[in-house]
């Protein structure tokens, strides 16, 4: 997580891109317009990314991925353990077991359809579609690399897998607060819809940005229940081991897949709860991580193109739609009080 090297000089350029849509993002945040619109630094840094990446060129994106990992890997871990110091442990109490409940419904319904409906449905390879479903269901790009060994699959299964979760988490992302700004009472309670949030949204960052996006006071719930579910990658990976290894799992000699990031966010929230952490150092690290947050999100859109939907094709995005409307329709029927 913190061993990424820095970039080399020919690379700086597309470093002070991100830099510049970070701080265009958080200048916007603080006008009128914005305020009206509900949009703050994350989401702004998010749209003129999107907006800046759509007319360049593939072989700029190319040449640019490695300083845009950079942001979307370390930075964005850094920034979320960061702010684990910002997140009292009552939270965490106040989130109740049936949360938890919700999470591991969503993890394992979205795996189990994909490996249905992925073969039935679309003539896809289970596998294939399985990554999908990791991705959907999990922690999106980041489950889909963690199970792709495992699964065995192509590098274009991978590929397709990310690039469908990208596409959906995008518009899962944009979706939700629209929602909440059109129908604050959908679930009862307003504050539910963090727990949606966190428990539909695909990414990380995209949780941020839109819990961000409905109410800054919603980020802190969103952002653990979908912490859980990245929690839930271990004893997914180690499930699929065994399915596809016969029946030892395959980890004898490995170190437990549980992303570090997650267990140092965890610690985090331990040091903050305990009292350890010095009064007069929340202001500056609350303002660091707030710049490292926005600038992984400017390098999030300016990943995102529409050259994605090209290269995914229309199973994987199909089975991707299905999936994700299906979580949307579980989530919503499980706080609404149906099931």
């Amino acid at each position: 997580m913190f061993t990424q090297v820095l970039p080399r000089p020919s690379e700086w350029p597309f470093v002070l891109l991100v830099v510049a849509c970070g701080l265009a993002g958080m200048g916007l945040a603080s006008t009128p317009l914005a305020h009206a619109w509900g949009l703050g630094a994350l989401a702004l840094a998010l749209l003129i990314g999107l907006l800046v990446t759509q007319p360049l060129p593939a072989a700029w994106r190319e040449r640019a991925a490695p300083s845009l990992n950079l942001f979307k890997g370390p930075v964005l871990k850094t920034a979320i353990v960061l702010y684990g110091l910002r997140i009292p442990l009552d939270a965490v109490a106040g989130l109740g077991a049936g949360v938890l409940v919700l999470d591991a419904v969503q993890v394992l319904g979205s795996l189990l359809l994909a490996a249905w409906l992925g073969p039935v449905l679309f003539r896809m390879p289970r596998n294939a579609a399985l990554l999908i479903g990791a991705g959907n269901g999990i922690c999106g790009a980041a489950a889909v690399l963690a199970a792709e060994p495992l699964l065995r699959s192509r590098d274009r299964d991978g590929a397709m897998a990310v690039a469908a979760v990208v596409v959906f988490g995008t518009l899962n992302m944009l979706l939700l607060p629209v929602m909440f700004h059109r129908w604050p009472g959908l679930f009862g309670d307003p504050a539910d819809y963090a727990l949606f949030t966190g428990a539909t949204v695909q990414e990380v960052a995209q949780v941020l940005v839109a819990a961000q996006a409905m109410s800054p006071a919603l980020v802190d719930t969103a952002l653990l229940v979908k912490m859980a579910r990245v929690m839930m990658l271990a004893p997914v990976l180690m499930g699929l081991a065994m399915l596809t290894r016969g029946g030892d799992g395959g980890t004898a000699g490995r170190r437990l897949p549980v992303p570090p990031f997650a267990l140092l966010f965890a610690l985090a929230m331990a040091v903050n709860g305990l009292g350890l952490l010095p009064d007069g150092l929340r202001p500056a690290l609350a303002g660091a991580d707030d710049l490292l947050l926005t600038l992984a999100m400017a390098a999030l859109g300016l990943s995102t193109h529409l050259g994605l939907l090209r290269q995914a094709g229309w199973r994987p995005l199909a089975l991707g739609a299905l999936l994700w409307a299906l979580l949307l329709v579980v989530a919503g029927a499980a706080l609404i009080g149906v099931i």
